[in-house]
């Protein structure tokens, strides 16, 4: 049977700071955080945990924690139209890479976006491919560069079609279920795409307010499918990171990290429980 583990966001939790994280981890049982906002802020290359003086000592509290940073998570988005706004998402991708390998994470990551306007799908795709070459040539050794399912390729199979064109051993898939769900591609159709390619999976509840917009629930809440998401895992031997991704940074109201991060790992134990048994 293969080995799940659980991971939280820190855009969950975005004002706490890192050792509230560790002690978030411990006190749930999770066994990795991924880096978004920290102190309220989502400036991960600006903390002063993470500058060159300190670094070192912030890598070995982390060891000493026992806490895994399995990624670390950018705003950077490769839709433009904008050869010059590309680049420097290209140059602030490579930051991160560069900070992830400090950090001994083994990922980043990035966002192909949104077809902009007066640009056709097939451009930005092409774009966000090529974009994605210039930053794997980049990438540190051991630091892959993660696409996630997101907005216009949120579908796994449209996220799959990008690698597919980038073509670099480096680039994977950073499945987020609820995303590919959302679009409308069932959780089946989405694992096997993405499967060639999947380096990390985001995994939250969620339910639609009208239209193309869901909100943020507990688990068992909404809609997204757990079982058949840890199945379709399961049935790929997937033995990576499920990473609670609680997106309290864009949606203050909903639950307090104290609430939703034991709420998900309580959900994600009985969902793999009831996997290893048969059930």
């Amino acid at each position: 049977m293969t080995h799940i583990k659980l991971a939280f966001s820190t855009l969950g939790c975005p004002q706490w700071e890192l050792p509230r994280v560790a002690r978030a981890a411990r006190e749930y049982g999770f066994e990795g955080v991924e880096l978004r906002a920290l102190g309220g802020g989502l400036d991960l290359l600006g903390r002063p945990e993470f500058q060159a003086g300190e670094l070192p000592r912030t890598c070995e509290w982390l060891a000493t924690e026992g806490l895994e940073v399995c990624c670390v998570d950018t705003s950077c988005r490769f839709d433009s139209a904008e050869e010059s706004e590309r680049l420097e998402q290209v140059q602030l991708a490579a930051r991160h890479c560069e900070l992830a390998a400090a950090l001994g994470a083994p990922l980043i990551r990035v966002f192909p976006d949104l077809v902009p306007e007066g640009s056709t799908y097939d451009e930005t795709r092409d774009r966000i491919a090529e974009s994605l070459r210039q930053v794997s040539a980049r990438a540190p050794e051991g630091v892959r560069v993660g696409l996630e399912t997101h907005g216009d390729f949120a579908r796994g199979s449209a996220s799959a079609e990008v690698l597919r064109l980038a073509d670099r051993p480096n680039l994977g898939i950073i499945w987020d279920a609820a995303n590919s769900f959302s679009a409308g591609e069932p959780v089946e159709e989405s694992a096997a795409a993405v499967a060639p390619y999947l380096a990390h999976v985001h995994l939250r509840d969620a339910r639609p307010l009208g239209g193309e917009h869901w909100t943020p629930v507990l688990a068992g809440s909404g809609l997204v499918p757990f079982e058949a998401v840890v199945a379709s895992l399961r049935g790929l031997g997937y033995e990576g990171y499920v990473s609670f991704e609680w997106e309290k940074y864009w949606h203050p109201e909903i639950e307090e990290p104290e609430v939703s991060l034991p709420d998900f790992a309580g959900a994600m134990r009985r969902v793999l429980g009831a996997a290893a048994d048969g059930r």
